[in-house]
């Protein structure tokens, strides 16, 4: 499954405390490992509120937040074709015994 692209920046709120304004100011740096203000960097995951642009939104079922997934269904295809098969056989049957009602 591709990569979502962010197409324009991402809007972020922090509480205004004394750790984020650190935090802000390593973020906003332009080489913070460099100049010593940090030692490495940690990517965290978004969380379930958090929308990429280009990703879909999710979707409000029986009061949950369900997101859309994309599924093959390739694999139900033989199962398709078999009830298919039979209702054309149930059909067929159907017309028969209709048709011997008929001629009673």
């Amino acid at each position: 499954r591709p990569v979502p692209r962010i197409h324009h920046a991402p809007v972020l709120r922090v509480a205004q405390d004394d750790y984020s304004a650190y935090a802000l100011a390593v973020m906003k740096h332009p080489d913070p490992i460099g100049e010593g203000l940090a030692m490495e960097a940690m990517v965290e995951a978004a969380g379930p509120e958090c929308i990429v642009p280009g990703q879909q939104a999710p979707l409000r079922l029986l009061g949950l937040k369900v997101w859309p997934l994309d599924i093959e269904m390739k694999f139900l295809e033989p199962f398709g074709r078999e009830l298919h098969s039979m209702k054309k056989f149930m059909d067929k049957s159907c017309s028969v015994m209709d048709s011997s009602m008929s001629n009673k």
